[in-house]
């Protein structure tokens, strides 16, 4: 009886953790060129029915879709998964670093298919 209680307890923690890191994520960001980038804004909308929305605009405005969804796991850092953009540059697993209110801070630590060569990618938002 004792490990059942256990064992229900890991299993809400965990999905509270997971709805929490979600409902975080959830909106719309400001993405922070790391090098100079003149006359181009980004922003990225995490919505509530898992698709993101990507718009940049130079000249002209992109806009692009893909998927995301947050993975937790006990004493891990979250990893956000992202998938289906159309120029895939920036799918892969991401390690969460910072996300709160006004920060989101994720590195790639691999592309979709496993592999952890040439993966590097930070991604920094601010809202």
């Amino acid at each position: 009886m004792k490990n059942i209680c256990i064992l229900l307890l890991t299993s809400f923690i965990f999905i509270s953790c997971q709805k929490k890191q979600e409902k975080k994520i959830s909106g719309e960001w400001n993405y922070v060129y790391l090098s100079n980038v003149s006359n181009t804004t980004q922003t990225w909308d995490f919505s509530n029915d898992k698709n993101l929305y990507r718009k940049i605009t130079t000249d002209t405005t992109i806009i692009d879709t893909a998927n995301w969804k947050i993975d937790t796991k006990v004493f891990e850092r979250p990893l956000l998964i992202i998938s289906n953009f159309k120029d895939s540059l920036n799918n892969g697993i991401y390690e969460v670093l910072t996300l709160n209110k006004k920060y989101l801070v994720a590195q790639r630590i691999s592309f979709l298919n496993g592999t952890t060569g040439g993966a590097f990618n930070r991604i920094e938002f601010y809202k």
